[in-house]
Parts: structure tokens; sequence; C-alpha cells
């Protein structure tokens, strides 16, 4: 559901960026998670505007389709449904899964 999210994750940390990640691993609140993705994507579309860059194909409508999937998820006015802890653990698997794709980017690099 929220594979693009991950995919820009991952390229930045393949990037050896793992800033974004680490906050939105350390996020406590739905405004430190958008705020992480916010300055992710960014990074994302800046590194791949630079001439020689090999940024993976991210479908962006399927980004701001997950992006608003995941805004809903943790919106402020869903919070009697979804426990604050539950937002907590969304930021944590969506880091942890981005770590864990680390190595499809850079492996792919270093062959292309």
């Amino acid at each position: 559901m929220f594979e693009p999210i991950v995919s820009i994750l991952a390229y930045l940390g393949s990037q050896k960026d793992y800033s974004y990640i680490d906050r939105l691993g350390n996020a406590i609140d739905e405004i430190s998670i958008m705020e992480a993705l916010r300055d992710a994507v960014r990074s994302f579309i800046t590194k791949c505007e630079e001439p020689e860059s090999k940024c993976p194909s991210i479908d962006f409508q399927e980004l701001d389709k997950s992006l608003n999937t995941l805004l809903e998820k943790i919106s402020p006015k869903h919070q009697k449904q979804v426990i604050k802890l539950e937002v907590i653990k969304l930021a944590r698997e969506l880091s942890l899964k981005a770590y864990a794709k680390i190595k499809t980017f850079e492996t792919s690099q270093a062959g292309g």
C-alpha cells in the first residue's frame, strides 16, 4: 500500500542519506511523520533532477495516493478510532521497510 513511500526512503538511504528514515522512525505524532515524508519527497525530486542520477522510477500518482491514504490513517480527526500508538507503529514499520529495501537499490546501482 505504501510502496512508493518506502521506495523513495530506501533510495535516499542507498545514497547514504538516512536522515528521513530516521526521522520517520523516531516520529511520535502525525505532524512529525508528514514533515519527514514531505522533506524526503522533496529531496528525492531534487536528487533525481541531477543529470547523472540513477533514480528509480516512481509513479507519482501512486505516490500521491499512498501519501493521501497515509494522511487519512494518521489524521488527528481519526485519532479516536486509531490509537496514537498505532500511528507511531505505522511510522516505525515504514522506516523498517525502507531500511530493508536499501540493499535493493545499492545492488541495482552497482550493476547498472
